[in-house]
């Protein structure tokens, strides 16, 4: 049996690396022996100014500088660092603007320095037009006023020309050269309003120009849902013809795709995959047992040229065969958590064995949100729980440190790499608006700051025998294996994601973590305040 289902876009995205709706980068990490938080605020328009704030967490700090690096341009194509200022008020917070000029993947390089060393770290940023912006009210209106005074002033100017400044100074204003003036007055108005028209539509095309092909878009993607022996396989595809800028992907975490899906409305029921790629622009994936719906999708993908793309629209899940469903139950499996490792090895495409979904099927582990101090608990199977370790109210585009911790009875429980990190995180605003997914180093691509990385290597830089050196990069990226990110640990049972919540309002996020190589998902919900 075949179904086939039609894909509708239906959400914008803010900005190309792998978010919707939430446009600002987030690092936290060590930055030689500095460790520090970086919050980098890219421009809605390009060329525009990224906001830079840096803040080392502890040391004695002298100086503090960034230096954006385009990525077909390398550092001698880079202007030089600029200078991070102080900020008043604040300890070892720093701050400063980097103009990025072109649309693109860029690196900026944050260098450090102070009583303990120098410590520099490098930070992925794409540049991407995702605003267009207006003009504000009242300088419409002042615009306006001015360009009628300049019409009116230039008619005026074409009147006297051919009228009083030909005319003798001793000479009568006479009735026939009054009209030679008024006749003059109105060839000057229609062809200053020519020009106007002229200029209004070369202002149109230039817009229309910038929206169809400087602002970003979404990529098409088609799907489909069909059955091979019972097996339901979701299979994407990228409308390529449609974007022809579609460079080659590389791997993140050891994966070319993060597919994570939503249900709607109610959003109780969340997966994370990583389909299998068929051809450069298709990729197939088999689904867990998820409930039928209507389900919103979104797929992180990283580029060899080191800027990324989050695929998104929506699917209907239909029903899945009885005979399917209990493969997956077998064996006492809840229904509440489940990970796919060692099921379905024999399926015609066996999942991955990363592959971690969540069912709230009872209700019961919808967690209402809690006052700002007070922990949350997202109680799971096997009597884990994620305790979300809160620490005052979230407040809109205000840096944050969400900490988790893994409990298991009445003590903590140790975590284990998954997918070469300790956590993995997904923050979603209940209505689409935002979503964005985290590692505990930040809410960018690994595999980007990779790119730009082993670019900074080579000698002559990425931009030089382009096609070979992305060639050798993809396969020294794919040789990596995604667990050396992060090391193994048996003591660690918390974990934390830098954040800043772009906009006030309801959200929900999945926390996942691995213990005793299963993968456990925690849900929470918060209320975002307002900027005061």
């Amino acid at each position: 049996m075949r179904s086939h289902l039609l894909c509708i876009f239906l959400l914008l995205a803010s900005n190309a690396w792998g978010h919707i709706g939430s446009p600002n980068v987030c690092f936290e990490g060590k930055a030689g022996p500095f460790p520090v938080r970086i919050g980098i605020r890219p421009p809605g328009v390009v060329p525009g100014l990224a906001e830079i704030n840096v803040r080392v967490l502890s040391g004695n700090v002298h100086r503090v500088t960034a230096l954006p690096i385009y990525w077909d341009a390398g550092r001698e194509g880079a202007p030089p660092p600029d200078v991070a200022e102080p900020v008043r008020g604040e300890t070892n917070l720093f701050s400063t603007s980097l103009w990025l000029m072109k649309p693109g993947a860029y690196s900026v390089e944050v260098t450090i320095e102070g009583n303990q060393g120098v410590g520099t770290i490098t930070v992925p940023v794409d540049s991407v037009a995702t605003a267009r912006n207006t003009m504000d009210p009242w300088f419409t209106v002042m615009f306006t006023a001015l360009g009628i005074l300049l019409f009116l002033g230039g008619v005026k100017l074409v009147g006297a020309a051919f009228g009083e400044a030909i005319l003798d100074p001793r000479a009568e204003f006479t009735g026939r050269l009054r009209r030679h003036a008024r006749l003059a007055m109105l060839a000057g108005a229609i062809v200053l309003s020519l020009l106007l028209l002229i200029g209004k539509a070369w202002w149109d095309l230039d817009d229309r120009n910038y929206r169809n092909n400087r602002l970003y878009k979404p990529v098409p993607v088609d799907v489909s849902v069909r059955f091979e022996q019972a097996q339901p396989i979701l299979r994407l595809v990228i409308n390529d013809h449609k974007r022809r800028d579609w460079a080659p992907l590389i791997p993140d975490h050891g994966k070319l795709m993060h597919l994570f899906l939503v249900r709607e409305p109610n959003l109780d029921a969340f997966a994370h995959l990583h389909p299998v790629q068929v051809n450069p622009t298709t990729f197939d994936v088999p689904l867990p047992p998820l409930p039928q719906g209507i389900y919103t999708f979104y797929g992180d993908v990283t580029h060899e040229n080191g800027s990324a793309d989050t695929l998104t629209g929506s699917m209907q899940m239909p029903v899945l065969p009885e005979s399917f469903t209990r493969l997956w139950r077998a064996g006492g499996t809840s229904d509440v958590i489940c990970s796919s490792s060692g099921r379905l090895t024999n399926s015609l495409l066996a999942p991955d064995p990363d592959d971690a979904w969540h069912v709230d099927r009872a209700g019961n582990n919808l967690m209402a949100a809690s006052p700002s101090n007070e922990p949350q608990i997202s109680r799971l199977a096997n009597d884990y729980a994620i305790v979300w370790q809160k620490n005052g109210e979230l407040v809109a585009n205000r840096e944050v440190s969400l900490r988790f911790k893994l409990v298991c009875g009445e003590g903590p429980a140790a975590l284990e790499p998954y997918m070469g990190m300790l956590g993995h995180a997904v923050v979603r605003r209940k209505d689409g608006a935002v979503f964005a997914h985290m590692h505990p180093v930040g809410t960018f691509s690994m595999a980007s700051q990779q790119v730009f990385l082993q670019r900074e290597r080579s000698n002559d830089g990425i931009g030089r025998a382009r096609s070979e050196k992305l060639e050798n990069l993809t396969q020294s990226l794919a040789s990596v294996p995604h667990s050396n990110h992060s090391a193994s640990t048996n003591t660690v049972s918390a974990v934390s994601f830098p954040y800043e919540f772009p906009k006030p309002g309801p959200y929900r996020i999945w926390v996942q973590l691995r213990s005793k190589n299963r993968v456990l998902t925690g849900v929470f919900d918060t209320e975002v305040q307002p900027a005061k």
